[in-house]
Order: structure tokens, then C-alpha cells, then sequence
């Protein structure tokens, strides 16, 4: 381990920097990004790279259906909220990711 600290540690700094470039860099020396560090850049994308959000959104929602066990009504609410967050409002797209995560 370097100064820097492990992977994941780098990872949740760079999402914390909020910092599209960093957060990229971070994930790719990661094994794995979990289904929340997979949402997280989505939210860092949404603010610093709006062009980039449409399909890693998608693919957060593609993954939420493969790995977990989701209803068709919530893969529908998944994808709403996703678009909520992009075009509408931020605050309704993102209680429905929380709420939808919570369950």
C-alpha cells in the first residue's frame, strides 16, 4: 500500500473531490465497483460531466436489475428516477434512488 492509501480508499476520495477525471482513474484501479460506488459516479457525472451521465446511468440500472432481485415496477422506478435526476427535479429523482435502494 502507498502513502496514498488502498484503492478504495483513492476511490471514495475521489468521489468526494467530485472530480470526473479522478473518480475514472480511481474506479479503474479497483477491481470491482459496487452497486453504490457505481451510483456515486453517476452523481459525480451528473455534475461535472453531463454528457457522460445518460449511459452510466444506464448501466447502473442495468447492473441493479442483473444483481439484485428487482421487480419490473422498480427497474421502471429506477430508470424514472435516473431521468428525474438528469431532466427534472434532482431532490424527486434522488429520494426515489434512496427509497428504491432502501428496499
Amino acid at each position: 500500500m502507498t502513502s496514498e492509501g488502498s484503492a478504495h480508499a483513492r476511490f471514495r476520495r475521489a468521489l468526494e473531490a467530485g472530480t470526473p477525471l479522478m473518480v475514472r482513474a480511481a474506479a479503474a484501479e479497483l477491481q470491482r465497483v459496487g452497486l453504490d460506488g457505481a451510483l456515486a459516479i453517476c452523481v459525480v457525472f451528473l455534475d461535472g460531466e453531463p454528457d457522460s451521465f445518460p449511459r452510466a446511468a444506464a448501466r447502473w440500472v442495468a447492473r441493479l436489475t442483473l444483481e439484485q432481485p428487482v421487480a419490473l415496477t422498480d427497474a421502471n422506478l429506477a430508470l424514472a428516477s435516473m431521468a428525474a435526476l438528469q431532466h427534472g427535479s434532482k431532490r424527486a429523482g434522488a429520494e426515489s434512488v434512496i427509497e428504491l435502494c432502501a428496499r
